[in-house]
């Protein structure tokens, strides 16, 4: 048997749709920096991007740097309008600079795109909580509770919203 070096040259490289995979496997285990580097990677090779920008504006929104992210995520969806978790992500960060009407606009659209997107309706009743619409808030809290998002985090903002409802 006999074993062969490889060069520089012959390394194996990943499509773009792999780089991303693996780039968003590196999120999901909390490995941000690397994330990060293979996203800016895709885009050096594609500009446009609509994935390595969405997740650049999620490590962004992470790191407290919402108009970073709200420009990120928002160039994303300039090129692909059509994925829910860009709009919802997009009101998360719309949310955090208090843009609640952008917010709003961007969970609608969210869950206009996907009516069974949850997330979209816990992020539209965090903006009608804000707004001291507590009965809209409870409402949006419970659509997204039924469509299946239920944790901690979620219990608590219906909780801390059903306290704000006038005792009948």
């Amino acid at each position: 048997m006999t074993i062969q070096t490889m060069t520089v040259t012959e390394r194996p490289t990943l499509s773009i749709p792999q780089s991303m995979e693996l780039a968003w496997r590196h999120h999901r285990a909390g490995s941000s920096d690397n994330a990060q580097a293979i996203a800016m990677r895709v885009l050096r090779v594609a500009p446009k991007n609509p994935d390595a920008l969405h997740l650049l504006g999620i490590l962004a929104y992470q790191a407290q740097n919402y108009p970073l992210a709200i420009k990120l995520i928002s160039e994303a969806i300039r090129h692909a309008k059509k994925f829910p978790p860009m709009h919802g992500n997009l009101a998360l960060a719309k949310l955090a600079v208090e843009d609640l009407a952008g917010a709003a606009m961007s969970a609608r659209k969210a869950f206009a795109l996907s009516p069974a997107y949850a997330d979209a309706h816990r992020v539209l009743g965090l903006v009608h909580e804000k707004k001291g619409q507590y009965r809209e808030a409870v409402e949006e809290f419970e659509r997204a509770q039924a469509l299946g998002l239920d944790n901690p985090e979620l219990q608590a903002v219906l909780a801390r919203a059903r306290a704000q409802l006038p005792k009948t």
